[in-house]
């Protein structure tokens, strides 16, 4: 019993780091898919993003001075934003989500095991 508590308490802790650190990828996905969702309604293929807040190796081939706001919101949303290091950061923030179903899967199963263990036998009424 004591070491399936460990494990119980390790697997919280796991589950906990991971939920603090791809939280940040959370809210970036959820208001760039928002953004996507209404870019009719918002107007994004009119407007402009200054290449001054671009990484500078960000779509060279575009010259001028800013680039279409529904382009970088999409590559933003898929992480081409920053290249190829930036599509790896979010194939591994989609393993961690991965590694968060699992663990807290582990948890649930394992506070209802906790909770099933821990009742009294009751006895039979009709006896």
């Amino acid at each position: 019993m004591a070491d399936w508590s460990k494990r119980r308490a390790w697997t919280r802790r796991l589950h906990a780091l991971l939920g603090v650190v791809s939280a940040f990828n959370l809210i970036l996905l959820i208001g760039t898919g928002f953004l996507l969702q209404h870019r009719e309604l918002l107007r994004l293929d009119e407007r402009n993003v200054s290449r001054r807040v671009l990484p500078p190796s960000y779509r060279p081939e575009d010259p001028g001075r800013g680039i279409r706001a529904d382009i970088v919101v999409t590559d933003l949303h898929s992480g081409r934003l920053f290249g190829t290091a930036g599509t790896l950061v979010l194939d591994a923030l989609t393993l961690i989500w991965l590694v968060m179903l699992a663990t807290g899967l582990a948890i649930y199963i394992s506070g209802t095991r906790s909770r099933l263990s821990s009742r009294p036998l009751q006895e039979d009424e009709g006896e």
